[in-house]
């Protein structure tokens, strides 16, 4: 994985189109920490990633589904159908990303849910090499 954040940006659409919206950026991230454990300087790349799209902005100090402080960015985009508020909360010491949410702001369209309304979480609680199988 890279550790340039213009090689990053490649690295997440190789073989595949340019992201629409800078929002797409954001699930990339959300996607990688997923399945792939980052060293210091991946999470580094990650998060200069997301402090360089535009209208992410710093949400401020929250407390994660798993009840850990971390910094919270989000960005507001419709790129994906109904306008949404997208966060990733950051823990401030190590730079791990410990969630991530997606949350409606405005309206619902036709889903049957009162505004606002998280319609997608993910908690990221073990991040660590696990040994190989003997």
């Amino acid at each position: 994985m890279p550790t340039d954040v213009a090689a990053l940006r490649e690295w997440f659409i190789a073989g595949g189109s340019p992201p629409e919206a800078p929002v797409q950026h954001v699930e990339y991230v959300a996607e990688l920490v997923g399945v792939r454990l980052l060293n210091p300087a991946q999470r580094a790349t990650t998060l200069r990633l997301l402090a360089d799209l535009p209208g992410i902005t710093v949400t401020g100090t929250v407390t994660d589904r798993a009840s850990r402080a971390g910094e919270a960015f989000s960005i507001t985009s419709s790129a994906h159908g109904l306008p949404a508020q997208y966060t990733v909360i950051i823990d401030t010491e190590s730079g791990a990303l410990l969630g991530y949410e997606e949350m409606l702001t405005t309206t619902a369209g036709m889903l049957n849910v009162t505004i606002p309304a998280v319609i997608t979480y993910r908690s990221y609680l073990v991040a660590e090499y696990a040994p190989l199988p003997g």
